[in-house]
This record gives C-alpha cells, sequence and structure tokens, in this order.
C-alpha cells in the first residue's frame, strides 16, 4: 500500500493555519502534523519519500567529494586522485554498513563509473540519486552503469522553456522506466512553490535545510508539498560547512568544504562569540556532542523531511552523523527557539552575513 502523509488539516493553506502546522513539526514525535511514516531498522530510521514507494535512510551520503582530492578531469568536470577515491569507497561501504542507503552521486565529480563498481553486487539495496547531466545520452549512459536510476533531478533557479524540456526528458525516462522517480533541486522558495504546480508529475524536492535555513517562511511550498504527498530532502544540513567555522568544539582540522561558499563570512569574525553563544543555546546542545552534531539532530528532528543528504569527507564526520541520528529523538520541543535565534544572529551580521546567492533568505527573515 503506497505511504501516505498524515496532515492534521487537508486545507491548511492560509498561513495562519501553516504556522500552526509547522510549530506541530517543530516539536517532533510520532504524529506530528506534517509527519511522513518512518521505521527503524538497526541503528538506521527510514522514512518513506513522498508518493514514490521508496524507504530513504535518515541520513543519506552526498555527492561531493573532498577538494583536497580533487584533479581536473576534462572540462567543467574534476576526478579524484586513486587514494581519495579509495577514502571515498571505503567511506560509502561504511555508510552503506551502517544501513545509508541513497548515494547522491555526480558526474561531474567523476564518480558515476566508482559508484557503479561499488554497489554492482548490492544494487537490489542501494538507492542511487544523480543530478544535472539530462542529455538522453547522459541518462542512457546512467542507465547502461546503473541498470536504472532511482531518483534523477537537475538543479534550477527559475522554470522557464529550458526548464520545462529537460523536465521532458525526465518524465519520458521515468515513463519508459528508466528513472523511478524525479526532482530539481533549488535554493529559491518561489522556484519551490512555482515547480510544485508547473512540473508535471514531479516527485520530490532537494531545498536547503538546517538550523540557520529552518523557519516559517517556507509557507508558499511546504503546506503544498506536504498535501501533494512530495518528498522533501533538505540538502545542506551543515550550511555548506558553514557550522564547522563556528563552532570551538569543532574537531582539529574540520573544515568546510568552499570558503567562499560559507553562509558566515571572514569579515564577520566580530560577531563570532555572540553567534556561537545564541545558537548552542538554542540548539540545547549535549555536553559530548559538536554543534555539527547537533545541527543534524536538528534536521533529523523535523518529520516531514525524508533525509538529510550530507556531505561526507572523513570516517569521523560519518560517525558524528551516525551518532547524532541515534539520539535525534532525544531533541526537545523547547528548541523551536533556534528559528528565532537564527534570526537574531542574522541581525547581531548585519546585511552581509550572507553571500549573494542566500541573500533572499535575509530579506524574508527580515520580512
Amino acid at each position: 500500500m503506497e505511504p501516505k502523509l498524515m496532515i492534521a488539516n487537508q486545507n491548511c493553506t492560509s498561513r495562519r493555519k501553516f504556522l500552526l502546522a509547522a510549530g506541530a513539526c517543530l516539536a517532533g514525535g510520532p504524529g506530528a502534523a506534517g509527519a511522513v511514516r518512518e521505521y527503524r531498522r538497526g541503528g538506521m530510521v527510514y522514512r518513506s519519500l513522498g508518493r514514490t514507494g521508496m524507504d530513504v535512510s535518515l541520513l543519506s551520503f552526498g555527492s561531493h567529494t573532498d577538494p583536497k582530492d580533487r584533479r581536473p578531469g576534462g572540462p567543467s568536470r574534476t576526478v579524484l586522485s586513486p587514494e581519495g577515491q579509495q577514502r571515498r569507497d571505503r567511506l560509502i561501504a561504511r555508510a552503506l554498513d551502517l544501513g545509508v542507503n541513497l548515494l547522491d552521486v555526480y558526474e561531474s565529480e567523476g564518480q558515476w563509473e566508482p559508484v557503479a563498481r561499488l554497489v554492482k553486487e548490492k544494487r537490489n539495496r542501494v538507492l542511487i540519486s544523480l543530478a544535472h547531466e539530462v542529455s538522453p545520452a547522459d541518462i542512457a549512459r546512467a542507465v547502461k552503469l546503473f541498470g536504472h536510476v532511482d531518483l534523477y533531478r537537475f538543479h534550477t533557479a527559475e522554470i522557464d522553456g529550458q526548464t520545462l524540456e529537460t523536465w521532458d526528458r525526465l518524465r519520458k525516462a521515468k515513463a519508459l522506466g528508466q528513472i523511478r522517480a524525479i526532482g530539481i533541486a533549488t535554493h529559491t522558495e518561489s522556484v519551490m512553490a512555482k515547480a510544485l504546480h508547473e512540473l508535471e508529475g514531479i516527485d520530490y524536492l532537494f531545498f536547503p535545510y538546517n538550523f540557520i535555513h529552518a523557519r516559517a517562511d517556507y509557507s508558499q511550498f511546504l503546506p503544498v508539498a506536504m498535501e501533494r504527498n512530495i518528498g522533501l530532502i533538505a540538502m545542506k544540513p551543515l550550511a555548506s560547512g558553514s557550522i564547522m567555522r563556528l563552532d570551538p568544539r569543532a574537531r582539529p582540522g574540520a573544515r568546510p568544504e568552499f570558503e567562499e561558499l560559507q553562509l558566515w563570512q571572514r569579515r564577520n569574525k566580530a560577531i563570532l562569540p555572540a553567534a556561537v553563544a545564541e545558537l548552542t543555546r538554542s540548539l540545547n546542545r549535549m555536553p559530548d556532542e559538536t554543534l555539527c552534531m547537533a545541527a543534524m539532530r536538528f534536521v533529523y528532528g523535523k518529520p516531514f523531511l525524508a533525509t538529510a543528504n550530507a556531505g561526507i569527507f572523513e570516517e569521523q564526520l560519518l560517525d558524528d552523523n551516525y551518532a547524532a541520528l541515534a539520539r535525534y529523538q532525544e531533541t526537545t520541543p523547547e528548541q523551536q527557539a533556534a528559528l528565532e535565534a537564527a534570526s537574531r544572529v542574522a541581525r547581531l551580521a548585519g546585511p552581509g552575513w550572507l553571500p549573494e546567492e542566500y541573500r533572499w533568505l535575509e530579506e524574508q527573515w527580515r520580512a
């Protein structure tokens, strides 16, 4: 039987009704508004991905590779050094042993072939998520490598003619049985809302969600997505690694992937102590966990999300993410205050705390 989304009020389209539902979601726990079906197997939690019929691990393995191991691999493409590829293969294999069943894979980072080899003997137990390369030749190559593609998406900043043309390719491939579920990734809420109305057959959305971005202002698309049982996948659960820079307890050597994309910028170091104090207090961090672990626990505790897709470059980070998952249900309702904390940190930082591609978030907070 297809899993159904549990919604407290099927007509919660007004802002007031949404805020009531959002409050229940933030509190978490069984029966919360917008909660998707979940179950435990071993130490892993699995949740239904919308109406796709697929159950995904609450922690999924992200597509980005470790920058220090990247080498040029052709136009607009990188590959990993032999040592880097071996390290990534070991990390993925260990993640699968821990119960992770969703791998997000970028061809632009040279990972289609390595992952296809790695999962060949266990393909029926692994969900493969691909992105960006959506030409007929790319889809045919992906199907040849993986047999079929479980999730296929592309990133878009607007819904235009080119978007619709690309979308039609995915729809046709799904109709042929080459792809099981299709979706998009975007950072812009207006595009999320528009996609739900204009992209026929959309199964899921990748969108930024972490304790910095989390806020009730996703009101344009969240109620509609939940009502229509669209799968919701949290990308950037650690805010592109920004949280590593905020955390005085971060392990030595912990670093974000791209310094220039961090939500907390170098020029704002003057507000760092106040920001850390506020966010640490709001997240009610446990004594033995880093801010990154608390941040992952915060995302896991949102019952409307199917999975948190995290970039993982080292074994300790995988262990931390898994440990945070094991205790996410200990998150208290009082952590709803993290929404207010994010707004207060933004005010402390001033208008320059976000890079340009994330300014829309600040504008909505202040609105």
